[in-house]
């Protein structure tokens, strides 16, 4: 699936003419549906933390504050419940900090174990910053478009080819309820099939469980394990 089969898929939904292109378009109809799947798609990026969209990153500190290049550029936001590890020291920075634990903490030149971070004008700021060191993060990516469905991503669309990295049968739905509504028609049963629709793929991106990390791990057996063997002599 593509732009464009989402475009003419919701056309037959909705009783318009199918097109033959979408981006080059200059039927005002197709147009808005264009600018409706745009916002369709940055709420749906926004609405979960996609498995598709999750990144790992590391990278070497520079020990200016900020890092300069910190987040990525195609960073959207961390992850839920995702922390920042510092990889050298094998630790888990403290924060983000607010700005009187900051500010106290920078004042009093003090050197806090694990370090302190916090987001300032953008940019990850890490205190105390050693530079070499390698730090490691967890983002959800704002890049939600596969650009002619390769491995290039962007944050819109840019031709008729392009996919989307999550469910595009949720573009369709979710596409089919803002027509609606921009044109003034209900759309109350259209907006809760996407809902509903949006709450299953959610549920079957999210993992089935949390982990329990106090479980024994692999080559390791809990202290009242016995390797041998029971023989019943009858």
């Amino acid at each position: 699936m593509s732009l464009l089969t989402i475009i003419q898929n919701v056309c037959a939904e909705i009783d318009l003419d199918s097109p033959t292109a979408v981006m080059s378009s200059a039927d005002p109809q197709i147009m808005q549906l264009r600018i409706l799947s745009t916002r369709a798609g940055r709420d749906l990026m926004r609405a979960h933390d996609w498995s598709a969209l999750m990144v790992r990153r590391q990278f070497a500190a520079t020990g200016a504050a900020p890092e300069p290049a910190e987040p990525a550029g195609d960073w959207d936001r961390f992850a839920a419940n995702a922390r920042i590890w510092n990889v050298s020291r094998l630790w888990a920075l403290n924060g983000p900090a607010e700005p009187q634990t900051w500010q106290r903490q920078t004042i009093l030149n003090a050197n806090p174990v694990p370090q302190i971070w916090r987001m300032a004008a953008g940019r990850l700021d890490i205190y105390p910053n050693v530079a070499g060191e390698t730090i490691e993060y967890a983002y959800v990516s704002g890049f939600w478009v596969a650009v002619n469905g390769g491995a290039a991503t962007a944050a819109s669309w840019a031709n008729d080819t392009d996919t989307a990295l999550f469910p595009e049968e949720l573009l369709e739905l979710s596409l089919i309820w803002r027509w609606k509504r921009a044109k003034g028609l209900d759309y109350g049963e259209e907006l809760a099939s996407f809902e509903r629709s949006k709450e299953a793929a959610i549920g079957a991106d999210r993992a089935a469980g949390a982990v329990d990390l106090a479980l024994p791990a692999r080559g390791q057996s809990p202290d009242n394990y016995w390797p041998g063997t029971i023989t019943v002599t009858p």
